[in-house]
């Protein structure tokens, strides 16, 4: 069963699945086609750490959003394409929460570290 959620970051809503257990997490967003607009995934970890991230399987390119235990934003990783693979991703520091958003979004909406993000 997909969980679904809100968050918002720099008033933009973005409408995300959870990805809350192991399978959902090996599994991501892989052999996807697309992301709709203002959509995308939140990865869920127990306790901050230095998460590892791969695009195996991955169709899109997408920025990676690192967010730490109190939902501040400490590190992004813009445009990780498909063609990176088998290229790993993980913060400069311990992140608790990963989002995955379409490639551009970042920039487009003017994210940055140091935002907080809430739900």
């Amino acid at each position: 069963m997909i969980r679904r959620s809100q968050l918002l970051v720099k008033n933009r809503l973005i409408q995300v699945e959870l990805a809350l257990t192991l399978i959902q997490k090996a599994r991501g967003l892989s052999h996807r086609l697309s992301l709709e607009k203002d959509h995308g995934m939140l990865f869920v970890f127990k306790t901050p750490s230095f998460h590892v991230f791969w695009m195996t399987g991955m169709k899109f390119p997408i920025d990676l959003i690192w967010i730490d235990q109190d939902y501040q934003i400490i590190d992004i990783t813009k445009n990780a394409q498909p063609r990176f693979f088998p290229q790993f991703f993980r913060p400069n520091q311990p992140a608790q929460y990963v989002l995955e958003v379409n490639a551009g979004f970042s920039d487009l909406n003017k994210i940055e570290v140091g935002d907080m993000i809430s739900f």
